[in-house]
């Protein structure tokens, strides 16, 4: 994972009244909301005996453990010991850790890593900041996510994998262009028979792909219909796969919601089809024989270890 960045961890739409507990960065976390509705994030075991807070309850803009009652405010630290009485002094080593969260574009976001958090969260301009005719969905897939973000850069294997809702794609890049724009890969890439097989329909598309560091991809299927991926580590062998469909057309929501339905039930599993079949585990260095149509994975993967710890995946 790439240290020092912020991830979204969950759809704001699934945090109501009750703690959530999800596993994500190599760590179990609990989610809940403050009184106030402010979303917070602390690892999801009590420091007294281990228990799972996110099948506590929130008490007093606390999050109150389930076993013995203890109670951590937002920052992690414990306000409350009942077995102690209301009047003992708690110690302040009885803490949770406490991740720095925030909200915004509808989902939930927690910072990874020491360093102090980025004013900046990772997004896109085109989306902007509302979530309007728009459908999404989200699940964990069972793939290191640095599969997954290979497989972004990666639109050649559309007219192979996709072949059903792709009749007539040419197979052939004639164009790739890639921007290293920082903590942005801007892609734009052409199809063509180009003399292979013209036979069933169209055969030239153009696919524009932009992904923001580390993990945001965004997908323009047309001029006024857009997608939004996230793949964020849940561990070694496991990711959680967001995805938004933003639609800029009348009725969006119900267009956006057949699209995405459609995308995620059909072209997703002809992914997972190929992707079932690829090695555990992360990418490693010199695993995959790229070409000159895989710059945007290489340069991806450049950054990725550039910036990420010794040791970490």
């Amino acid at each position: 994972m790439i240290p020092d960045q912020w991830y979204a961890v969950l759809d704001s739409r699934s945090l109501a009244g009750k703690p959530i507990g999800i596993e994500r960065l190599g760590e179990l976390l609990v989610v809940w909301r403050t009184d106030s509705g402010e979303a917070v994030v602390h690892r999801d075991r009590c420091v007294h005996k281990g228990a799972r807070l996110s099948l506590g309850r929130v008490r007093d803009g606390c999050i109150e453990c389930p076993y013995h009652g203890l109670r951590f405010d937002p920052s992690g630290a414990c306000r409350l010991v009942p077995f102690l009485g209301s009047e003992h002094e708690v110690s302040p080593d009885w803490k949770v850790e406490a991740y720095p969260t925030r909200e915004a574009f509808g989902l939930v976001w927690v910072w990874y890593g020491d360093a102090e958090p980025a004013d900046e969260l990772p997004w896109f301009d085109a989306l902007g900041a509302g979530v309007g005719r728009t459908w999404q969905t989200h699940s964990v897939w069972p793939y290191h996510y640095t599969r997954l973000m290979d497989s972004n850069f990666d639109v050649y294997h559309f007219p192979f994998v996709h072949r059903s809702v792709n009749p007539g794609l040419g197979p052939v890049v004639v164009e790739h262009e890639v921007k290293d724009l920082g903590d942005r890969i801007d892609t734009r890439v052409t199809l063509d028979a180009y003399g292979v097989d013209r036979r069933g329909g169209r055969a030239r598309k153009t696919f524009v792909m932009n992904v923001r560091l580390p993990n945001l991809l965004y997908f323009e299927m047309s001029r006024r219909l857009w997608l939004l991926a996230i793949m964020t580590p849940v561990d070694e062998d496991r990711t959680w796969v967001f995805a938004r469909y933003y639609a800029n057309l009348p009725f969006g929501r119900l267009v956006a919601s057949l699209v995405g339905r459609f995308e995620y039930r059909i072209v997703q599993n002809q992914d997972r089809r190929i992707l079932d079949t690829l090695p555990k585990g992360p990418v490693q260095q010199g695993e995959y024989a790229y070409g000159e149509v895989d710059t945007g994975s290489i340069l991806w993967f450049q950054k990725r270890d550039e910036l990420r710890m010794p040791g970490q995946s």
